[in-house]
């Protein structure tokens, strides 16, 4: 067993930096790195769950509060100190970046994999880049897997989602309404910062809950917002949740069975959709792993 590293780095944070990306966006991320440890591997994520945005864990959580703390992302305050940067980034159109939001699409997959490659080329890091992250930050994982970074060397997408049209927008061909709508209003509007849809002035972002809407069939519609199981063969730790059944975990199980990776890992848990994935017991398993 890998032996798993101890605090050791103070943290220097970097906020808002530019991403730049092959059409001439620029999103922004956080970076937090540790101080004088030279170049060290990364750790991304990127969402629309706005990066600047606190998050107060409740009491009972493993992670106690700290100003850092970021809904569904890593705490940088453990994980930097043992080596290891980490990047948050606003998704296009969301919190600081600017552009459009279109969740789980091939385009938020293409900014993902110019942003892997990105942090693998700043004189902080050593050039290998892992994702880790719950729910929205563990679905784009796997759309980004399809791409093949080159820089990214291992993934944990913890409760994530595989399948846009079967595990999101269409349980048994029936459109899930309630969830998709509740999510949108909840948890997504609010943070979505970009320009108008130029189909539409009066939007500010893609209408994709009306695209759902439109494609009740699994067509073209869906390419690039579902996993190619033959095309991912980065090593992963895959971890989903039975008390997630109606929306992760198929994504999950399905990514273990049928992923072309040699080097894969499935862990099944229960409880909250937060507590396991901030579990000292968790975090060592996923740190041995990175």
């Amino acid at each position: 067993m890998k032996r798993v590293s101890r605090p050791r780095h103070d943290i220097v944070i970097d906020k808002d930096v530019e991403i730049p990306l092959r059409d001439g966006v620029r999103l922004r991320a956080d970076v937090f790195r540790p101080k004088g440890a030279g170049r060290v591997p990364a750790l991304i994520n990127i969402g629309a769950y706005q990066k600047d945005k606190l998050w107060v864990p409740p009491p009972d959580l493993e992670e106690k509060p700290n100003p850092h703390m970021n809904w569904e992302t890593v705490n940088p305050l453990w994980w930097v100190p043992r080596g290891y940067a980490a990047v948050r980034v606003d998704t296009r159109g969301s919190g600081k970046s600017p552009g459009q939001t279109d969740p789980f699409s091939l385009q938020e997959a293409l900014d993902f994999f110019d942003a892997i490659e990105w942090s693998a080329r700043q004189p902080w890091c050593s050039g290998s880049v892992g994702t880790i992250g719950i729910s929205y930050f563990a679905m784009t994982q796997w759309l980004v897997a399809n791409l093949k970074p080159p820089s990214l060397k291992a993934m944990i997408p913890w409760e994530g989602a595989a399948d846009m049209y079967r595990d999101f927008a269409y349980h048994g061909g029936i459109f899930c309404f309630g969830f998709v709508s509740n999510w949108y209003n909840n948890h997504m509007a609010h943070h979505l910062l970009g320009r108008r849809d130029q189909a539409s002035p009066d939007a500010f972002s893609k209408n994709w809950l009306w695209d759902y809407m439109r494609n009740s069939l699994d067509t073209d519609a869906y390419y690039g917002r579902q996993a190619r199981w033959d095309e991912i063969e980065v090593p992963f730790y895959s971890a989903g949740n039975w008390s997630g059944v109606g929306l992760h975990l198929r994504g999950n199980t399905e990514a273990f069975v049928r992923a072309r990776s040699k080097h894969k890992k499935l862990r099944i848990h229960a409880g909250t959709h937060y507590h396991p994935f901030y579990a000292e017991e968790a975090r060592q398993d996923q740190l041995r792993f990175m």
